[in-house]
């Protein structure tokens, strides 16, 4: 049977989402057993029938933000709790609690792989095509060396193999431009490297950002400050033209009529840059499956963050990686 622990205390949303999410997920796969930190009697209440696939472990202690190493350590937490019993006997772990708190508990708490100098975030991103690339680092080390950039792409090809079923993915720098001479040293010394070395996926070498965002990379690789200024620029401009679109579709009778006849394909554009049906970002390079979610996740975005640790799980990625080091 396959475990996760299931850190629940949600800074925006409360518990209530992730228990619904917890329970769906539940009542789909049989095979799998969770690890619930949180409310205990809100969990016991709203899970009635699952006893056998959960423990309960109780905690009303949110993770804050972290000044330091030490702060992360001494703060009685659900998510350091979490974390431990991930160490103890958990396969993966899953939280929407504070990012910082819980990048500095990942790096402490939970073992590299072997060759991994610094576990990076990497979220899923929609492309403006049909297909989507994985970004990272996108925010947990935003000073870097040419090696973090090359050790990462190996681990996001294995990943991006198994989340999308396609070989030879599409590798690229996040850079000011697509010559050799443009970047900072590391970003350059990174190329040099991957274009020499690059039997398993495809190197384009430099891109800009619309480059990912026209589908023409599978795996974008960028230091943690370049590559979070990305991820919120996408998400802000997302945001942004669907509220701009929103307002010009019901400005008038026309308009209005217009958007009745685009009802279902509208729907379908919202959904394709909707976070909430990707889940979350895994921390990669880590010897666990960690994931972690948005924190305005609601129950939907909760669902969809357990099924990408189920698909990791699943296809027994952490061994395969072991195994390639």
């Amino acid at each position: 049977m396959k475990t996760i622990v299931f850190d629940l205390l949600n800074v925006d949303n409360g518990e209530l989402e992730a228990i619904k999410a917890a329970k769906e997920f539940l009542k789909e796969n049989k095979d799998y057993y969770l690890y619930l930190v949180g409310n205990q009697e809100l969990i016991k209440k709203e899970l009635k029938g699952f006893e056998n696939q959960i423990e309960i472990i109780n905690s009303d202690k949110i993770a804050h933000k972290v000044l330091s190493v030490r702060d992360a350590l001494k703060e009685e937490s659900s998510m350091l709790t979490a974390f431990e019993i991930l160490n103890e006997k958990a396969d993966a772990i899953l939280s929407s609690g504070d990012s910082g708190s819980f990048i500095t508990l990942s790096t402490l708490k939970v073992k590299r792989l072997p060759g991994i100098s610094r576990p990076a975030f990497m979220p899923i991103m929609p492309s403006s095509q049909e297909n989507n690339f994985l970004l990272l680092d996108a925010g947990a080390n935003i000073d870097i060396k040419a090696n973090y950039l090359v050790e990462w792409a190996s681990v996001a090809k294995e990943y991006f193999e198994i989340l999308f079923n396609k070989k030879r993915p599409k590798v690229a720098i996040l850079n000011i431009g697509t010559e050799d001479y443009k970047g900072k040293e590391e970003h350059k010394e990174a190329n040099e490297i991957l274009k020499a070395n690059n039997q398993d996926f495809d190197y384009l070498g430099f891109v800009e950002p619309k480059n990912p965002l026209n589908g023409e990379v599978d795996i974008l690789l960028a230091d943690g400050y370049a590559g979070n200024i990305f991820l919120k620029t996408m998400e802000s401009s997302f945001l942004g033209v669907a509220k701009r679109l929103k307002k010009m579709l019901l400005r008038n009778f026309k308009t209005k009529i217009a958007a009745l006849i685009l009802k279902k394909d509208l729907k379908a554009f919202k959904k394709r840059y909707d976070y909430r049906y990707v889940g979350g970002a895994y921390i990669i390079g880590l010897n666990k499956v960690v994931v972690k979610a948005h924190g305005s996740s609601d129950a939907l975005a909760f669902y969809s963050a357990l099924n990408q640790i189920k698909i990791a799980l699943d296809h027994d990625l952490i061994n395969k990686l072991n195994k390639e080091e």
